[in-house]
């Protein structure tokens, strides 16, 4: 950083840029972090309807080059909660499996056929989804290529939940305030805050998480910042070969929030008792390959390393959510979920459901 910049006044240089966002802007710039309360203001400031744009670039570019704190993301992440439009729900145990994304080791879409699974097993799921911005098979793209409409209007997902036990949560139809900055974002062309900020604000507020990261350094500040925003518990998972999800080739490393309780540990296929794998052969390169990868697994079609990731990170969401309390037996109840069609069937519901 110049040292001029440190030294320089605050002062704002003409009308344009006499804005909110000014302040957070300089302080960002110079590296400062900011405390849990200012988080919050700042990001008050950055989806406010008149932002000035060039300044909400500014900020996002500056937040990202210094690195976010647990208390900036959390902070954040609890005004995106408080904006977004509310779910109701009368589930009381329910949970959300999402990813940061931008991992550098590309399945297809692994947690969204998860969600599947852990819903056929009876865990209730409010999964938050979005189109890929890093990659071109967001959990969004895989959900059209199978059939369900996931763009309706929030009341829509909210009876899937309470109807199904599973419901897809699109961002953009649940956060209206962020617009502005993720059409920025989008401009940008890079990996922003957002990315880490939509897997922490799940307008269900689920009390239970597995949340997949793509790089080592994220998994404390992310799980930290759920112990912060008080999920009940989570799971912040990152594969050893790069994947942000529970992985099949390698160790996972695991970050366990349980009220403000946070322990580390490690992860292996052997604990589900599957075999240790790598995955070249079920990688998809557009939506219409994972779905349809999706579809085969669900039809118990698949006996391949395809089968084995989906059964590894719903077993890992049924562990959080309480049905059980062994990596091995968890695995059983998703192998159950897939073979008995329960599984299936809430695809078929979601599909007849968001279609009518």
């Amino acid at each position: 950083m110049s040292d001029w910049l440190i030294d320089a006044p605050m002062s704002v240089p003409g009308k344009k840029a006499d804005t909110p966002l000014h302040e957070f802007l300089v302080r960002l710039m110079r590296g400062e972090n900011l405390p849990f309360a200012d988080s919050a203001r700042f990001f008050k400031a950055l989806t406010a309807l008149d932002a000035n744009p060039a300044q909400i670039a500014g900020c996002l570019v500056a937040l990202v080059s210094k690195g976010e704190t647990y208390e900036e993301l959390a902070g954040m992440a609890r005004v995106m909660r408080e904006q977004a439009i509310p779910i109701e729900t009368h589930h009381t145990k329910f949970i959300d499996l999402a990813g940061t994304g931008s991992s550098p080791v590309k399945a297809f879409n692994i947690s969204t056929a998860a969600a599947f699974v852990v819903a056929g097993a009876g865990l209730a799921v409010a999964k938050h989804t979005s189109r890929g911005v890093t990659s071109k098979i967001g959990s969004a793209d895989a959900l059209s290529g199978l059939g369900v409409n996931i763009s309706g209007e929030p009341k829509l997902a909210q009876a899937c939940l309470n109807g199904a036990g599973l419901g897809f949560l699109f961002a953009p139809s649940f956060h209206p305030t962020l617009r502005r900055v993720a059409d920025t974002r989008r401009s940008l062309g890079i990996r922003t805050t957002l990315n880490l900020l939509g897997a922490l604000s799940n307008p269900s507020k689920a009390p239970y998480q597995v949340l997949g990261v793509w790089h080592r350094s994220l998994v404390e500040p992310l799980a930290q910042a759920l112990a912060l925003l008080g999920t009940h518990k989570a799971w912040v998972v990152h594969g050893q070969d790069g994947l942000d999800e529970v992985t099949i080739n390698g160790p996972t490393y695991v970050a366990e929030v349980s009220g403000r309780k946070i322990q580390t540990f490690d992860l292996t296929p052997a604990d589900f008792g599957l075999a240790s794998s790598d995955f070249e052969s079920v990688k998809a390169t557009n939506a219409k390959e994972s779905a349809a990868i999706i579809r085969d697994v669900l039809d118990s079609k698949r006996r391949d390393e395809a089968r084995s990731l989906v059964i590894a990170n719903a077993a890992a969401a049924l562990i959080v959510g309480g049905k059980s309390e062994d990596p091995l037996h968890a695995a059983r109840l998703a192998e159950q979920s897939i073979d008995s069609g329960s599984a299936r069937i809430k695809l078929d519901r979601l599909i007849q459901t968001t279609n009518k």
